[in-house]
């Protein structure tokens, strides 16, 4: 570890098992003075030895590392490498996973979606303070109360003065994004399937996600991985082979191979492979007339809501249908 950081670059060593996303940190920490990749690693073996080749003054780890948990992968990096900053990438914002993360060893915490606006600032800030996290966590971390993220509908303003919902805007509404579940392009169909599980205990009684957003390396938007889609993913080759529908009205054979060995090889495609394509977004600052008519007018039951060409969450029939509802029953 340098005395002085003033006089050196900041050496990083850059660790993740997914090419694209190294390749966009590369592309963000590209001509930063200051900063400098001098190493990478897909796997923890890996950053063992490029750290005892190159001495990092801060690791930069994607938490999706392969070889076992990525908590426990953290405890490991910092007690062979304790002088070292490590800085934690993930898609997860429950407090408690953000907790345990700096347990295990991490000084920073980014949310990956934030990358590209905070990694050199966050970089920055944690070889000169020390302590780095995602300002959408940092409020909730240094409170230390309570175990669970709000629910989308604990944000919402206080009801004494309930809002006409013809003047309800669409954020009124959504669901944050940190809230709401998304992943990168190059996930398998089992690892979507986890993060849906996890969203479902995470957020019982709140709401129930019923697709999952998918982000490329800079986290543009290329499409919804939709529960449809996921069983669709899954499907063996029976779902194109209509003959053996009708020469077996028991359907044995067929569910003696949907849920055969077959299932598990098919969870492990990308979700790229499956996706469905974005229909139409909404603007966070539109009335949620707007959003009814665009579902309608496109058939579908849930969309991504847009603030700064960003999408900052997702807005679903059922929250207007409660809206409607509301108005019809007079609640």
């Amino acid at each position: 570890m340098p005395t002085d950081s003033a006089t050196r670059p900041i050496d990083i060593l850059l660790a993740g098992p997914h090419e694209p996303l190294r390749q966009s940190l590369r592309s963000i920490l590209a001509g930063q003075p200051g900063l400098r990749i001098v190493a990478e690693a897909a796997d923890a073996a890996g950053i063992m030895a490029a750290a005892g080749q190159t001495d990092p003054d801060l690791l930069l780890v994607d938490m999706e590392m392969p070889g076992g948990s990525g908590l426990e992968i953290l405890r490991q990096v910092r007690a062979a490498l304790p002088a070292v900053k490590i800085v934690a990438l993930a898609i997860h914002s429950d407090k408690r996973f953000v907790r345990e993360t700096i347990k295990a060893g991490a000084d920073g915490y980014i949310l990956k979606y934030l990358a590209h606006e905070e990694l050199v600032n966050a970089l920055q800030q944690m070889m000169s303070l020390g302590r780095y996290l995602s300002p959408s966590l940092a409020e909730s971390q240094n409170e230390q109360c309570g175990t669970n993220i709000p629910h989308p509908a604990k944000n919402r303003a206080p009801q004494k003065e309930v809002s006409m919902p013809y003047t309800k805007k669409v954020k009124d509404l959504m669901i944050p994004l940190e809230d709401y579940p998304h992943i990168p392009y190059w996930f398998t169909l089992r690892q979507a399937m986890a993060i849906v599980r996890e969203a479902a205990i995470k957020f019982e009684g709140s709401f129930e996600p019923r697709a999952v957003l998918v982000f490329d390396e800079k986290y543009q938007l290329m499409g919804m991985l939709t529960l449809r889609d996921v069983v669709r993913g899954l499907e063996p080759r029976f779902a194109e082979d209509k003959g053996l529908i009708k020469s077996d009205p028991s359907l044995a054979v067929l569910l003696g191979d949907m849920f055969g060995p077959g299932m598990k090889e098919a969870s492990q495609r990308p979700v790229s492979e499956v996706m469905s394509p974005i229909k139409v977004t909404v603007n966070g600052d539109d009335p949620i007339t707007k959003a009814l008519f665009l579902m309608i007018k496109e058939n579908v039951g849930m969309m991504p809501v847009l603030q700064d060409n960003k999408v900052v969450g997702m807005v679903r029939m059922n929250e207007l249908f409660k809206e409607i509802s509301d108005v019809v029953l007079g609640d």
